[in-house]
């Protein structure tokens, strides 16, 4: 024990400072001496001086600090993996990982007996939680293997101990769902900040063997939200083992909900192969271990909810297949359009098929070749069958070019309800030959049966010079014309570039349904639209609309051309429900929390405040469980946290405002994947159990090399510590209450007595 003074200035300055104190109450003790009694005045200048010393003593600042030695003792902490991957049996002789790691247990035990009491070693195990040991476990049980979790939570028991390391007996692969996803690479980090570092002993092979059989589906990719009729790509990695040599198919199949209600899951069938989709593809492997990418597409043709699955067709003696399809639920929105796009490869075509990148459009093209390759041009029958494009645009593409079948079933198309455009050219309208076609009683535009001069600038069917597009009248109200809210849009129209030459169109005058919505300055019609029976048809003179893109108007080139698009479809008018709900993700891991977002919104798409909604989940069992909702600004939430046994789970929300119903229902749905976390993937690790010991300053050991790992920390000198306690006296509650104390007895007795 040692006292010492650790003053608040320097020596000097405190010895200054006490003396000045002093004397300030020995003179003005006298100021009051003459008036108080000589044994009141020492009481006074008692407690004056007791006052003062107090301030002195703090000013001074004295520690007591107090040394305890204590005998050198400490810890190593073993932590045993109790995950199901442990009983996976491929050690040599078929033993299983856990029964190399009890073995290899059992063998420390007998080796710590002979220690003495300066080492105490504790004992855990992990899987989701760091628990004791229990001796009587005879198999893993953990559904997760939380590596990083279980060295966070050792943190707590290094840190005022002294450890010799942690031992740490397992596969090395990290397991787990959040919340038990921690990083155990930085939990390696923090134990080696606390001088306790890793010492990993892995149990396993890192691979399965080549000769194992299996195909499994991993990564399944594909856009949440999709339309009608629009393709769909799909990307998955095939992983395969031990099949070097042989084909596999993999095939996209897609839920049939025919006869089902909301609720109620359908089967999965195979896609349908329409258009340029991919819903099957044969893959060859060629390496006993391989990772292949498949890309495959689809064209979905309903709407809804749909469950959507790709499966590797299992191979001859495959035993594990479980892991051969991977599902997920999409959403196909109705309002998908798929255009069937025909011209000449010319410049104007290139930037009219960028539309494709629209979330709603499908842009198919097929090229047409000029007279010198005109045997090269194809066009498939197939493209003008019911149901297969929604919308035909024509440029500069004679009618010859089709055939007399094509121009029929495009013509049958058209009374089906398909919308038509055809632009201008050098080869089309009247030069190219389609008023003695059926498409002549559709175009809004008059045709000259002797037709024009084809492929030639005609100045009786072309305008030559450059022409500007603006909105008439009537063309300013439709919503095709509007690039912009109406107080700017003829100002939009007239910045564009002017186009440069155009189709002589003329009205047909005997339709009042035909409507000039586009004309040039000089009141030539450039943009003809109507309606024949339920077609929508546009007669658009330009094929120049290229310039406005190059131009600098890219996004006004797009909302024209995809507002074309939407309005030959009778698409423009589409509204959302009233109520809606999401969930994300839509695949989520046995055991892990499902977050559902849900809302109700007005007619104008103003979120309503003030619905009340009635969450209600049905999982693969067919019990309806009540989820209480979370209100939040402009949505509201609800988590269901025990995701269960694998399959199709439905989500039905129920809005009310007051007491009257909002909208429909709405419904959503999401899978819980059929997986195993543990035995899906049970090769081991052995790169991060190096990456733990090297980040914690221990290392990777071998079991072969435990014998002389221990003998070293046996040979380690356990040295007595001196503790050293530090003890201040001048920052204790009694200082201060004794200063309080004197200061108000003294103004108190100063009262009293008559001198305050």
């Amino acid at each position: 024990m040692s006292f010492s003074l650790e003053p608040v200035w320097s020596w000097p300055v405190v010895l200054a400072a006490a003396a000045a104190l002093v004397a300030v109450v020995l003179v003005t003790q006298r100021a009051v001496a003459s008036r108080l009694t000589p044994g009141r005045q020492r009481v006074l200048l008692g407690l004056r001086l007791t006052a003062a010393i107090l301030l002195i003593w703090a000013m001074f600042r004295p520690v007591l600090q107090i040394s305890e030695v204590t005998e050198g003792k400490a810890q190593l902490l073993i932590l045993a993996d109790a995950s199901r991957s442990m009983n996976t049996a491929d050690g040599p002789g078929g033993k299983s990982r856990w029964t190399a790691s009890r073995e290899d247990l059992a063998e420390l035990e007998k080796a710590f007996q002979d220690w003495g009491q300066k080492l105490e070693v504790r004992q855990f195990e992990f899987g989701k939680d760091l628990v004791p040991r229990d001796p009587a476990l005879r198999e893993g049980t953990a559904d997760f293997t939380a590596i990083g979790a279980a060295l966070e939570a050792l943190q707590r028991e290094t840190r005022d101990r002294r450890t010799l390391g942690v031992l740490l007996l397992t596969d090395g692969a990290q397991r787990a769902i959040p919340p038990f996803d921690n990083d155990p690479l930085l939990a390696a980090r923090k134990l080696g900040e606390l001088q306790a570092p890793i010492y990993p002993v892995g149990y396993g092979t890192a691979a399965l063997s080549d000769s194992t059989l299996d195909l499994a589906v991993e990564d399944l990719l594909v856009d949440p939200v999709v339309f009608e009729k629009k393709q769909v790509p799909v990307t998955v990695r095939l992983r395969a083992l031990g099949a070097a040599g042989r084909k596999a198919q993999v095939r996209l199949l897609i839920e049939d909900r025919s006869g089902k209600r909301l609720g109620e899951s359908g089967t999965l069938v195979p896609a349908h192969a329409s258009g340029n989709a991919r819903p099957t593809v044969e893959v060859e492997i060629t390496q006993p271990v391989q990772i292949i990418p498949v890309e495959l597409s689809f064209i979905p043709d309903q709407s809804g909810e749909l469950k959507l699955a790709v499966e590797v067709v299992p191979a001859d003696g495959e035993l594990l297949v479980r892991n051969n399809t991977r599902q997920t639920v999409i959403t196909v929105r109705q309002g998908g359009l798929r255009v069937a796009y025909f011209d000449a490869p010319r410049a104007e075509q290139k930037l009219i098929r960028t539309v494709n990148g629209a979330e709603q459009i499908q842009l198919d093209y097929f090229q047409v070749w000029g007279q010198l390759f005109r045997n090269r041009t194809q066009i498939p029958p197939a493209a003008f069958e019911r149901n297969a494009y929604d919308i035909y645009i024509i440029g500069d593409v004679p009618a010859d070019v089709f055939g007399v079948d094509n121009l029929r079933s495009l013509a049958a198309r058209l009374d089906d309800g398909a919308g038509l455009m055809m632009t201008g050219g050098l080869s089309n309208f009247s030069a190219g030959g389609y008023a003695t076609t059926p498409l002549a009683d559709f175009l809004p535009v008059e045709l000259n049966r002797g037709g024009g001069r084809r492929g030639a600038a005609d100045p009786n069917d072309q305008i030559t010079d450059r022409v500007q597009m603006l909105p008439t009248e009537l063309g300013a109200k439709r919503y095709v014309m509007q690039l912009a809210p109406p107080d700017r849009n003829a100002a939009v129209w007239q910045s564009l570039p002017p186009l440069d030459g155009a189709t002589r169109l003329s009205p047909k005058r005997d339709n009042p349904l035909i409507e000039v919505w586009a004309e040039t300055a000089q009141q030539q019609p450039l943009l003809v639209a109507t309606e024949v029976g339920r077609a929508r048809v546009i007669a658009f003179a330009g094929d120049t609309t290229r310039l406005w893109f190059a131009q600098g108007h890219p996004a006004e080139h797009q909302r024209f051309w995809r507002q074309v698009i939407v309005w030959l479809a009778h698409k423009e008018e589409d509204t959302s429900q009233p109520v809606w709900v999401k969930v994300d993700p839509r695949n989520v891991l046995p055991g892990s929390p499902v977050n559902l977002t849900f809302g109700a919104r007005a007619a104008d798409g103003v979120p309503l405040p003030d619905a009340t909604f009635r969450v209600e989940l049905t999982g693969p069992d067919g019990k309806p469980e009540s989820l209480p909702p979370r209100r939040g600004e402009s949505s509201s939430s609800a988590t269901w946290a025990a995701a269960g046994a694998a399959g199709d789970y439905w989500v039905k929300v129920s809005a009310r405002q007051g007491e009257t119903a909002v909208g429909l229902d709405a419904w959503t749905r999401f899978i819980v994947d059929d997986r195993d976390l543990e035995l899906d993937q049970p090769a081991a690790d052995y790169e991060l159990l190096r990456q733990l010991g090297s980040l914690s300053g221990g290392k990777l050991l071998t079991r072969e090399e435990l014998p002389d790992w221990l003998k070293s920390l046996r040979e380690t000198r356990f040295e007595d510590l001196t503790r050293m306690t530090s003890i201040t006296l001048y920052d204790r509650w009694w200082i201060l209450a004794a200063f309080v104390g004197v200061v108000s007895l003294e103004w108190f007795l100063r009262k009293k007595w008559g001198l305050v």
